[in-house]
């Protein structure tokens, strides 16, 4: 196996490809030159309010800078519209730019009112839900690619499940990536780890291109996430690299790739339901608290413990999902 891989690069296969190369560094680069100025301009006017239930070690990231996506999508939607603007590109944009309206709208509301949680979730789910179906009605009335809705051991049989599978899953994998979002630097490892995995096993440039570009821009905001953060992606970050996840998934048709490998997406996402279903059943809590990462932060981790075992568990879920996907072909 070690030998065809070899072969395959010698033949010219992804690894050296030159616009896949260009299109990382122009990422990175616009990336390096977007957070300067963010740092430089817009730092003070972006301050991250905490909120006062979570754990008490992170009161001392009041203030912290947030937005921070805003210079990854920035960077992210030059380097693409510049060097590959197909029109499923496009469409994957569209629904990325959706999502980061929300979470923008959401980010600055909280600024404007100093509240952790300015808008109501009902309000935002909702939002999330219309922008989901409406991009995948697009996909198809378009006819952008096919939307397979592979979820491994069962797939729709009809329009309508389709729509709503695919619906739940955009959403649900967007508000897992918000979740996760809440210890220095864990998002944006686990979202690069995922992406890595999707560059290593598609060599398609077609596919390939939208996490090159994600992946050249998270490595420079990793670099100012790192615990203790510089600056927080925010939700307008969380959710659109979250849906651009998802869309991946779709475009690609192997869904069940993207919940093998954003498993701690989908514990987060478990954990928060569970925690808040148990509470209205019973008064009582299962864990200490919710997201799941709060709950091992209580149990003593620390933020960069949580990262790396996180982490791990996603570098071995990335391995099942090779494993896995190599029977499925």
């Amino acid at each position: 196996m070690i030998e065809r891989s070899l072969q395959k690069l010698s033949e010219g296969g992804w690894a050296v490809n030159s616009r896949a190369l260009i299109l990382f560094s122009l990422s990175l680069i616009l990336s390096m030159i977007g957070f300067r100025i963010y740092f430089k301009y817009f730092k003070s006017l972006l301050p991250k309010h905490v909120r006062d239930y979570g754990p008490k070690t992170h009161l001392a990231k009041e203030g912290t800078p947030t937005m921070g996506g805003i210079v990854i999508l920035f960077s992210v939607f030059i380097a693409t519209l510049l060097l590959y603007p197909t029109r499923e590109m496009i469409m994957l944009l569209i629904l990325i730019a959706g999502y980061a309206i929300i979470g923008g709208i959401d980010d600055y509301a909280g600024i404007k009112k100093k509240s952790a949680q300015p808008l109501k979730g009902r309000y935002k789910f909702i939002a999330e839900c219309a922008i989901a179906f409406l991009w995948l009605w697009m996909v198809r009335k378009f006819n952008i690619f096919e939307i397979k809705a592979d979820f491994l051991v069962f797939s729709p049989s009809s329009i309508f499940w389709l729509y709503l599978l695919e619906t739940i899953f955009i959403v649900g994998i967007a508000n897992g990536v918000n979740f996760t979002d809440g210890v220095d630097g864990l998002a944006g490892s686990i979202i690069a780890i995922l992406l890595l995995f999707i560059i290593l096993l598609f060599r398609d440039l077609d596919i390939i291109a939208l996490p090159i570009a994600l992946l050249g821009s998270l490595i420079v905001f990793l670099f100012y996430n790192a615990h203790p953060a510089k600056l927080i992606m925010g939700d307008i970050g969380s959710l659109s690299l979250g849906a651009s996840i998802a869309g991946l998934g779709i475009a690609i048709g192997k869904e069940w790739l993207i919940l093998i490998l954003g498993i701690i997406f989908i514990l987060e996402n478990l954990s928060v339901m569970i925690q808040v279903s148990y509470f209205r059943l019973t008064k009582k809590r299962i864990f200490k608290m919710s997201p799941l990462h709060h709950h091992f932060e209580l149990s003593g981790w620390s933020e960069p413990q949580v990262v790396t075992r996180f982490s791990l568990l996603t570098l071995l879920a990335g391995i099942l999902g090779v494993f896995v996907n190599g029977f499925k072909r």
